[in-house]
């Protein structure tokens, strides 16, 4: 496997060795990390569903701009982003959660891959002395095998009693250890072997069950695809037509998770199969609560609160306004308050007295210079007309404040 699922399978590992402690067995295990990884995501899920049913429940919406902007695609992009943006929903959050289990698709091929090391916990040395006397069983196994999955091979061969002797003096209870590992669904099913229609000893009751798991993997992945586009043919029939290109993609991915299932070890498709179940059960659920009628309700109230959010930060930006240009003028007038009888000094250092009508115009002429500081902060600013009605009630009040006409 490569660096990446290296590094993100180190604490899944974990996770899994925590599960194997509880419980003793490795398919187990791997249901209550499935489990445990679908609890983390739920939350995720939770809002991935709300975004499907609002989408749901825009339809009509949707349907009007297509038909008011047939003609123009760009002004029909346009208007359907401002329309998510209003209804505070983003399109591309189903997504999420396949960006999500992506990494962990990979940590869990890691894990599956080197069981040695992230369930049993043995040190990387005496994985290596078992690898070694792995190279050189002459003839046994398949040397392919052995290369792409040394972990998995070493497994089999300390189970195999032709060659599980040349084990046995590994420090650290090693063949102990190895042997003592629970790998096996309902005590037949080896879930470190890959499944195929060819079995080296012939057909058992493990073989049989080994190509029934990428089957049920197929089947589960397609129920609920057949699920997922029947239920949207019903809550938005006027984008089922659209909806089809996906839905064959989803159909396609179906197919693709039977053909890794049957070259990956049996593990990888017990994992899948057990997730996708999970899913069915959790899918029902959301949907059962998080109908459109409800959905519609909740971006309701959601509107709500954000146009009460904009109120309040648009008279905070007022204040913010009418804060500093009174603050700026009032500074002004401060520094220059009473400036009758105050003296200012020409060049040849001379003392000259100004008039009242003098300090008025100099006075006039600092709160102008303010007032335009501030206007050439907001100048770039693109401000709605109801915050340039405010900021001329700004400006008025300050006239009338400090008398400047």
């Amino acid at each position: 496997m490569g660096v990446i699922s290296r590094i993100i399978g180190y604490p899944l590992g974990w996770v899994i060795w925590l599960a194997y402690k509880l419980c003793g067995s490795y398919a187990l295990s791997i249901v209550i990390f499935t489990l445990f990884t679908k609890l983390i995501l739920f939350p995720i899920s939770v809002k991935t569903q709300k975004s499907s049913a609002a989408m749901t429940a825009l339809g009509p919406k949707l349907e009007q701009l297509k038909k008011k902007y047939a003609n123009n695609q760009q002004k029909l992009q346009e208007a359907t982003m401002e329309l998510y943006a209003e209804e505070n929903i983003n399109p591309m959050s189903s997504c999420t959660p396949l960006l999500i289990q992506l990494p962990i698709l990979y940590g869990i091929f890691d894990v599956v891959y080197r069981p040695i090391t992230h369930i049993l916990r043995v040190s990387s040395d005496v994985i290596d002395q078992a690898t070694e006397i792995c190279r050189n069983l002459v003839g046994y196994g398949d040397q392919t095998y052995f290369k792409s999955r040394p972990e998995l091979y070493i497994i089999q061969a300390i189970h195999d009693p032709a060659v599980s002797s040349q084990f046995a003096d590994l420090p650290d209870g090693f063949y102990d250890t190895v042997r003592n590992f629970d790998n096996n669904l309902f005590g037949i099913i080896d879930l470190g072997v890959t499944p195929t229609f060819h079995p080296e000893n012939g057909w058992d009751a493990g073989s049989v069950g080994l190509i029934i798991i990428p089957i049920v993997c197929g089947i589960v992945q397609l129920l609920s695809t057949f699920i997922m586009t029947r239920r949207q043919k019903k809550n938005n029939p006027a984008q089922a037509s659209q909806m089809a290109s996906m839905n064959m993609m989803n159909y396609f991915f179906c197919i693709m998770f039977v053909a890794m299932a049957f070259a990956s070890p049996a593990a990888i498709g017990f994992y899948w199969a057990v997730s996708g179940v999970l899913q069915l059960i959790s899918s029902a659920v959301l949907n059962k609560i998080y109908t459109p009628e409800y959905v519609a309700k909740l971006l309701e109230k959601d509107k709500k609160k954000k146009k009460a959010k904009k109120k309040v930060d648009m008279m905070q930006r007022y204040q913010q306004l009418l804060a500093e240009q009174n603050g700026t003028a009032a500074a002004s007038a401060a520094n220059n308050n009473g400036v009758a009888g105050a003296k200012l000094s020409d060049d040849d250092g001379f003392d000259i007295k100004l008039s009242k009508s003098q300090q008025k115009d100099i006075q006039s002429k600092l709160i102008s210079e303010n007032r335009k500081k501030v206007e050439d902060k907001y100048r770039d600013e693109e401000l709605t007309e109801e915050e340039n009605r405010l900021l001329e009630e700004a400006r008025r009040r300050q006239a009338e404040k400090y008398g400047d006409n």
